[in-house]
């Protein structure tokens, strides 16, 4: 009987040890973050002139689980906390480079954060600084340029905004590496201002109304922050446009987690914030579009040199 009871004994205390050792392989572990290693790379406490580049390498991995969300937030002295992205994935690993430029802030605290699909997370962070000697920068200033929708013969639906140039559709081929700028008009979006690189991102209007741009090798992207018609911030008004004379306006004005493919709805009078492939920050305030698809829209810009 006594050694039943100890071959039992036995059995049990193994199936606990068993168990206890399966539940403990079995808990959940927070994904790795880690910041990549180069010289092209800011690094902590790094000291920036104002509009120039912040280039952030990160890799991260899911340890138990995929990685399903990916955020990168600044926070300014006085505690306010800026989104500049957040996006979602479902990946096991995560290897991205990411390129802003400073802005007008003494210190802001990078924070980059990975979340997995059990809700656990992992960050890491970096302070970088404006250089105090930083000094605001020049702007172009075009009062009036018009540029075509698709079926305008009257005028070019290609442009340079460093230039204020506009182009045909043979030119632009020609020039694709400087084109920044494209416009169409349809009954459901209005006049919308893009880019060529609205192709490579998940759009498929800009290649059919241009077909010329699939063939392209260089499909400048440029961002348009949409932040002004969602109601999250405040619309830039025609005077404060008018009144700039240098970028600081520039550099404040664009939100990096609004920036989009594209611009809807850019109808008369609004001020509109965008951001070049090559960094350049501008505003394009529209002297007026009109609500036909062979007609065309005149806009006004200012740009950093």
């Amino acid at each position: 009987m006594k050694t039943t009871l100890s071959i039992v004994g036995t059995i049990l205390i193994s199936v606990y040890f068993i168990l206890g050792c399966k539940k403990k392989d079995e808990e959940n572990l927070p994904p790795a973050i880690n910041f990549k290693v180069g010289t092209t790379y800011t690094k902590n406490n790094d000291t920036v002139a104002v509009g120039h580049r912040l280039y952030f390498g990160i890799q991260a991995r899911g340890t138990s689980d995929n990685i399903t969300n990916f955020t990168i937030k600044k926070i300014l002295e006085n505690g306010t906390v800026v989104t500049v992205m957040d996006t979602g994935l479902n990946a096991i690993s995560l290897d991205i480079d990411k390129l802003f430029y400073q802005n007008v802030e003494n210190k802001a605290t990078w924070v980059f954060t990975v979340m997995d699909r059990n809700r656990m997370t992992a960050q890491i962070s970096m302070a970088v600084y404006r250089d105090p000697n930083s000094a605001y920068g020049g702007i172009y200033y075009f009062p009036s340029v018009k540029l075509g929708y698709q079926n305008s013969t009257m005028y070019g639906h290609f442009m340079n905004p460093s230039t204020g140039i506009v182009y045909f559709e043979d030119s632009a081929t020609t020039n694709q590496n400087i084109i920044d700028v494209l416009c169409y008009y349809n009954t459901a979006d209005g006049p919308v201002l893009s880019s060529s690189g609205e192709m490579d991102n998940f759009s498929t209007t800009a290649q059919t109304l241009y077909p010329l741009i699939t063939s392209w090798t260089t499909r400048n992207y440029t961002k348009w922050d949409i932040s002004i018609d969602n109601g999250t911030n405040t619309p830039l008004t025609i005077p404060i446009f008018d009144s700039a004379q240098n970028d600081s306006l520039l550099i404040v004005s664009y939100h990096e987690i609004w920036g989009k493919k594209k611009f809807k709805f850019a109808t008369t009078g609004k001020v509109i914030p965008f951001v070049t492939t090559s960094g350049k920050k501008g505003l394009m305030k529209v002297n007026n579009a009109e609500a036909v698809d062979s007609g065309f829209i005149d806009v006004a810009i200012k740009i950093q040199q």
